[in-house]
């Protein structure tokens, strides 16, 4: 027999329907977002994960590759900042002169979530002034200054390319207080091995970085034919060398061999450049040995007056004056 609904059962069955859908659409919604939040927290610590790792990496190379850089710089600091997808790295340098502590450069750093790492885009060159030793010499480039401290850039000379025209900045010595601790880079006639430049130079002239004769015959040829009479010394920003550093006084030959290796090993941003460094120096050999390491200039430090010795030595070719400061 069919019973038939009256009003009121009709209405208590639709209002828990009504009250069903309510609560599916409760749940479904708590559900969604607690899903929602559990994503953004997931996606979050990944993003950071992937973000750390990037980081480091780029520290690593930047540390690394820094060891064969930058004539007399050391890192004295820096700071991750981290976003969505990328981050930024600020690196902090200075320099040592005689035992004082200046400071030198900050460079900031822009690494992504899949690894990738450069400099913000921007002009990082240095300041060009046209000073009275231009006007002496009638040089064809200004002297670059740092844009951040004010203080010189070194120039250097490769001593198997005709520049026809050479800094030679010991006369300025005279001009200066004997006490004031200077920077000097020295570019030699020709190389030397480590062990003939440390004995050669003054005692009381310290030598703080060596410049290694990276280039291939190749490399050299190609300098000359492309520039030829407008060629410019190198900034020292350019070129590849070692140095004792702070801790370890004795550094060899080996130690810059060493660096060339493990920067090979990593793969990293400056492989290619390694790679080349390492070929040029082994030449048609399996590897590279310390007799390939030659030196073809050198950073000094000492006061004044100290390098004022320096005058009158054969071996130099040119000299550039870099960091100039005072003792205290």
């Amino acid at each position: 027999m069919n019973e038939k609904f009256n009003n009121n059962e009709i209405g208590d069955l639709s209002s828990l329907v009504k009250k069903a859908k309510r609560k599916t659409i409760f749940r479904n919604t708590i559900i969604s977002l607690i899903v929602s939040i559990l994503i953004i927290i997931v996606g979050y610590l990944g993003n950071l994960q992937f973000l750390y790792k990037s980081g480091n990496d780029a520290l690593r190379d930047i540390s690394m590759f820094k060891q064969i850089t930058g004539p007399n710089i050391y890192e004295s600091g820096y700071q991750q900042n981290f976003g969505l997808f990328n981050g930024s790295l600020d690196y902090h340098t200075y320099k040592v002169i005689e035992g004082k502590p200046v400071i030198w450069n900050n460079e900031t750093f822009e690494f992504n979530i899949i690894g990738n790492f450069s400099r913000f885009p921007g002009n990082y060159s240095a300041i060009q002034i046209n000073n009275a030793v231009v006007q002496k010499e009638k040089l064809s480039f200004y002297i670059p200054y740092n844009s951040q401290t004010g203080q010189r850039d070194m120039l250097f000379y490769h001593p198997e390319i005709d520049y026809g025209k050479y800094i030679n900045d010991l006369p300025l010595l005279e001009e200066m207080n004997n006490h004031k601790l200077v920077e000097m880079g020295i570019s030699f006639d020709q190389s030397y091995s480590l062990e003939v430049v440390k004995k050669m130079l003054p005692s009381n002239v310290h030598p703080v970085w060596f410049w290694v004769d990276t280039y291939s015959e190749k490399e050299l040829d190609k300098i000359e034919k492309i520039y030829g009479e407008d060629k410019m010394p190198e900034s020292a920003e350019m070129l590849y060398g070692f140095g004792p550093g702070i801790e370890n006084n004795n550094v060899t030959e080996k130690e810059f061999l060493s660096s060339i290796e493990s920067g090979l090993s990593v793969k990293g941003k400056y492989y290619n450049e390694y790679k080349r460094i390492y070929d040029n120096l082994r030449s048609n050999k399996k590897k590279p040995v310390k007799s390939d390491v030659k030196i073809i200039g050198v950073v000094v430090t000492g006061t004044a007056e100290a390098l004022k010795s320096l005058k009158e030595q054969k071996y130099i070719k040119a000299t550039t004056i870099g960091v100039v400061t005072d003792k205290y």
